[in-house]
């Protein structure tokens, strides 16, 4: 059976419910879900490590959105597995408590897929800050984002965001479940889609607004930890000697992250909103480098348990 041609939704969309700051804004998400907004009706799975009063908000007001109560220390990436593996659509769409489809994005998935074949495995799209009043509401957004602000690559890519992107279910369920579980997938599982021949999609038209507004407290904290995170992964089986060069290289990366972050602004035609975050994208990026220094070092640790 075609996609065109089910009864029940096309497309789930599964997230992880994190947030500790700005936490109301997945209403904003569950809302641009309706189908009279996304152009489509989507499954909506939602796993839930915060169990507080807007948990109950959800299951009262948006009784159609399943939740699944997950431990507090769970992993992010543990979550999103529980919810993929709890809905039932052949298009499995991946977000964040945070960010807000814009108007006809199911729509958009949908059609993707329908016209790309069955060896198209992956479309995603565009990432817009939708939190712009201060300098380091910009600077929070550029330093995780600035790639993929619009305009990204058009049509055929390797490099989809993790957090607007969706797959074809049938190419997820041959993914070995560890690998799900263990990283964010635009690490762990999109390597493998595309050694096992299945093509991403890259579209202009498919845009997630970015709307969480962060203290500098726990963005701080939060780049600090996921770069751990990630140097941990990357270095892991390696040998002291060669962790140790990599975590007294990683103190170099300050001004080369700031160039290459100035030279993807002003590409992105985001020279102005660079300038005003570059006082704070300079901390950051330090806190960035000491965190990769950590993890090239010391490994890890729980990081992915404490990303949000």
């Amino acid at each position: 059976m075609g996609l065109g041609e089910q009864e029940q939704p096309v497309i789930a969309v599964v997230l992880g419910r994190v947030s500790t700051e700005d936490s109301d804004r997945v209403i904003e998400t569950i809302e641009a879900l309706d189908p009279a907004v996304s152009g489509e009706p989507c499954e909506i799975v939602i796993a839930d490590r915060l169990q507080d009063d807007l948990t109950a908000r959800i299951r009262r007001d948006y009784p159609y959105v399943r939740l699944i109560d997950c431990p507090a220390g769970m992993t992010l990436t543990e979550m999103r597995t529980l919810a993929y593996e709890a809905s039932k659509a052949p298009i499995v769409a991946v977000t964040e408590d945070h960010c807000v489809p814009t108007s006809g994005w199911a729509a958009t998935i949908r059609q993707a897929f329908d016209r790309g074949g069955p060896d198209l495995v992956a479309v995603g799209g565009s990432v817009v800050n939708g939190v712009t009043d201060t300098g380091l509401d910009w600077a929070t957004y550029l330093c995780e984002y600035s790639f993929f602000s619009p305009p990204v690559a058009q049509g055929e890519s390797a490099i989809l965001p993790g957090m607007n992107v969706a797959y074809r279910r049938s190419a997820l369920e041959r993914v070995p479940r560890e690998l799900l579980t263990s990283g964010f997938w635009e690490t762990t599982v999109h390597p493998l889609l595309l050694e096992n021949g299945g093509r991403f999609l890259s579209l202009n038209e498919l845009v997630m607004l970015h709307k969480k507004r962060f203290s500098w407290g726990l963005f701080a904290s939060q780049r600090f930890i996921y770069s751990r995170y990630f140097a941990g992964l990357r270095f892991g089986n390696a040998g002291f000697a060669k962790r140790a060069l990599a975590s007294v290289a990683s103190l170099a990366l300050p001004p080369l992250l700031l160039m290459r972050a100035v030279k993807a602004a002003r590409a992105k035609g985001l020279g102005g909103e660079m300038l005003r975050a570059s006082p704070y994208l300079l901390a950051l990026y330090c806190v960035w480098a000491v965190g990769e220094s950590v993890g090239a070092l010391r490994g890890p640790g729980n990081a992915l348990a404490m990303i949000e």
